[in-house]
């Protein structure tokens, strides 16, 4: 499928958590996940904006951004690599929910990772964090299932809410038809009392 057809794309990047000298750091990914909840900028231009959406973990529950932090630092330190995902959809605002199913159903290649949609993209994005002992190869087997997996997920959720949404406006068009057909019938009421009442002056 071409990208310009494409209604969902998941990408993968990922980095080591090492120093140029080979001692482990979570450096790199602890200032990823800072970057990911508030912007680019220096710590005391990112704390003065709001956080970026709310983080969530595998299990759907909401993670605080400290935690966060402290969760980054700890896999970082016991793992050589820190993988970021990208998950975005075409014509659908899902929910930071709807993203983290789609995460789900790729299975145990990732069992741990920290979601936060971006609510201030003109585009329904999302992005996670996972840790790893090994690079994870793009064009492996392992992976490729779990980027369908994934892929697939999203389209589900994407034609659900696409669903929802062309209920929602039909709901809307209805609640407005109904609103007008009674203003309609209530204005005919009050004009029928008072053609009578002017026909009885003689002046009907």
């Amino acid at each position: 499928m071409s990208k310009s057809k494409a209604t969902n794309i998941v990408r993968m990047d990922w980095l080591r958590n090492r120093t140029p000298t080979g001692r482990r750091s979570a450096t790199k990914a602890r200032r990823l996940a800072q970057y990911l909840a508030f912007g680019r900028g220096r710590l005391q231009e990112q704390m003065e904006r709001p956080q970026r959406g709310k983080w969530l973990d595998e299990s759907g529950q909401i993670i605080s951004h400290e935690n966060v932090l402290q969760w980054v630092k700890a896999r970082g330190m016991e793992n050589l690599f820190t993988q970021q995902f990208i998950l975005s959809v075409k014509d659908a605002a899902l929910t930071p929910e709807a993203f983290n199913r789609a995460m789900s159903a790729g299975g145990d290649l990732f069992p741990e990772w920290r979601l936060i949609q971006h609510e201030d993209s003109r585009h329904p994005h999302a992005h996670a964090l996972a840790f790893g002992q090994e690079e994870i190869r793009i064009k492996s087997e392992a992976f490729r299932q779990w980027w369908l997996d994934v892929r697939a997920a999203l389209e589900r959720e994407r034609q659900a809410q696409i669903e929802r949404e062309r209920a929602q406006k039909l709901e809307h068009s209805l609640e407005i038809q109904v609103e007008q057909t009674a203003v309609s019938n209530q204005h005919q009421a009050i004009e029928k009392p008072e053609k009578s009442h002017q026909q009885g002056w003689g002046l009907g």
